[in-house]
């Protein structure tokens, strides 16, 4: 299920891009919201369609499907598209670490490292996800095994402090959330473990970026003067992210100084990011990997952005 954030003013098909968000809670969907509330989409002469999905795979299908046009996008998730015939592309960075990301454990537990989770039984939200990558990549890492368990976003939590499991990976901004409340501790901080790679981004289609090369690049300039705003505007952002995310204000400040701050204000891609990001991917078992080249472009970056308003 999908869900609109906000309906655009009439334009014609030529002006209008539809941006697909892969959840509610990622950053992509502030910036994107941030952008279209700031007026930046319009300041290119554009207008924006805003849609929320339930994952990275529902904002793909809906790109394949032709009811997306840009998306916010991961490199695994991109490297698999390709690998499944999609010509996705990333076109421009947004992070380059799983910013926010945690291995996290109850409060109460005896373990303290990562090394300490051999075999026992770790939450992910779903197979083939970047929690699911995440996981594969610790056990590499650390030279463990254990047993990766799909719980879904929402039962990460539940499942973590009835004791399902004795570890999960956690993402932002609920493993700030959890950590204000006490209900969990951090054991490995994926934002700071990991190498740097090309981790996140906005992500179209060869034929759409070839068919519209124009509006990518306008709405890739409204898209990273979101992001300036969000960084140079601490008090607006904290209210912003807390809004939309439905989270405290304490908690929308961890988020914002450790995930928003950290972020591309211009979309910057580079080989060796993307090659790192693709030795990252293929732990994830992807059949068919692409090679690092063919999952980004440069031709819209760096983003020609004013200052934030």
């Amino acid at each position: 299920m999908s869900v609109g954030l906000g309906l655009s003013s009439a334009a014609n098909a030529a002006d209008m891009v539809r941006i697909g968000l892969a959840t509610k809670t990622w950053f992509p969907t502030v910036i994107a919201q941030t952008a279209e509330d700031q007026g930046y989409f319009k300041d290119e002469g554009i207008e924006a369609e805003l849609t929320v999905y339930q994952s990275g795979a529902e904002a793909v299908t809906a790109m394949v499907a032709g009811a997306a046009d840009i998306i916010g996008s991961s490199s695994s998730v991109t490297a698999s598209s390709r690998a499944k015939g999609v010509d996705a592309k990333l076109i421009g960075l947004l992070g380059s670490g799983n910013y926010g990301w945690q291995l996290m454990v109850l409060p109460k537990s005896p373990i303290t490292e990562a090394k300490q989770v051999e075999g026992e039984n770790v939450g992910i939200t779903s197979a083939g996800s970047l929690s699911d990558m995440l996981a594969r990549w610790t056990m590499s890492d650390q030279s463990i095994t254990f047993e990766s368990i799909p719980l879904g976003g929402g039962g990460l939590l539940p499942n973590l402090i009835s004791e399902n499991v004795t570890a999960a990976v956690v993402y932002s901004p609920l493993s700030y959330d959890v950590l204000v409340k006490g209900d969990a501790r951090a054991i490995l901080d994926y934002g700071t473990a990991m190498p740097e790679h090309l981790n996140s981004g906005w992500a179209s289609t060869g034929s759409f970026i070839e068919e519209n090369p124009e509006l990518v690049q306008k709405a890739t300039n409204a898209l990273y003067r979101g992001v300036a705003y969000l960084q140079d505007n601490k008090d607006a952002a904290i209210k912003i992210i807390a809004e939309l995310n439905d989270i405290s204000p304490e908690v929308a400040e961890m988020e914002w100084e450790n995930v928003f701050l950290k972020l591309s204000r211009t979309g910057e891609m580079n080989a060796g990011l993307a090659a790192t990001a693709m030795e990252l991917a293929k732990l994830t078992g992807i059949e068919n990997m692409p090679q690092a080249e063919e999952i980004w472009t440069d031709a819209f970056t760096p983003a020609v952005i004013a200052p934030a308003k």
